[in-house]
């Protein structure tokens, strides 16, 4: 799981090398190493943000550093918000993420059947026609937490829609899980002390995204978590939803 976002925090700060040296009217390389702990990051009034603060912001993909004097990092680097406008180009050119190691995609899923909160119930066999979305999570997964409002947004954008089911298999127990969901709605279904079917997959990092076919072919997975991945997903869906109509 680390991996994963290590890789796409270096591509922001990368993204700040990049950005540094084309706006600089003299072209030249500027070493820039990335943030961490002792890096000194400033807010655009100038105060100073504590190392955890800027960097859940930076995380989101809707931040960006710029130098407080050009091309020196040691002056201290200088966090602003991207405008709508800017949000939304990232976005549409971000590389689609890898895939997990897990899964194959255009691969048939594993059989398997699941008892979730509130009496729900599944099996592989009863997905004839169905879209099933998995996500494999943890609530002490900081990525994990940090996608889930941008899954309810995939799940309400399906509203009532009975082609598709959004299931969430969690290793904890129902009891965290349900005081958990108290106060961090998550719109899946939830399944609990899921270490099991986790296992049935050899999942070991999280989270774990699936999307998975009518025919019970897997269409896309990912393990870790990245700003823009959950495009991926709805994507995904809406690919899985449209060939099942075009037939």
């Amino acid at each position: 799981m680390k991996k994963y976002l290590l890789f796409f925090v270096i591509s922001f700060y990368c993204y700040l090398s990049c950005h540094a040296q084309t706006t600089n009217t003299v072209k030249k390389t500027v070493a820039f190493h990335p943030p961490d702990q002792s890096t000194l990051v400033l807010d655009s009034a100038g105060n100073t943000l504590p190392y955890e603060n800027w960097h859940n912001k930076l995380i989101t993909g809707q931040y960006r550093f710029t130098f407080k004097v050009p091309g020196d990092q040691n002056a201290g680097l200088i966090l602003t918000q991207l405008s709508a406008e800017e949000i939304a180009e990232r976005y549409a050119n971000m590389p689609e993420p890898p895939q997990g190691p897990y899964f194959n995609n255009g691969e048939p899923i594993k059989p398997f059947s699941i008892g979730g909160i509130n009496k729900f119930k599944f099996n592989t066999e009863a997905w004839a026609g169905k879209v099933v979305v998995l996500n494999f999570w943890f609530i002490n997964c900081p990525p994990c937490r940090q996608e889930i409002p941008e899954l309810n947004k995939i799940v309400a954008s399906y509203p009532n829609d009975s082609d598709i089911i959004f299931i969430a298999i969690c290793l904890d127990n129902k009891s965290d899980v349900e005081d958990f969901i108290k106060t961090s709605p998550f719109s899946y279904h939830q399944v609990v002390n899921g270490k099991t079917y986790a296992d049935l997959f050899g999942i070991r990092q999280y989270p774990t995204n699936v999307v998975v076919d009518k025919q019970g072919i897997v269409r896309y997975n990912t393990t870790g978590y990245g700003p823009g991945w959950e495009q991926w997903i709805d994507k995904a869906i809406k690919k899985s939803l449209a060939a099942e109509k075009s037939k």
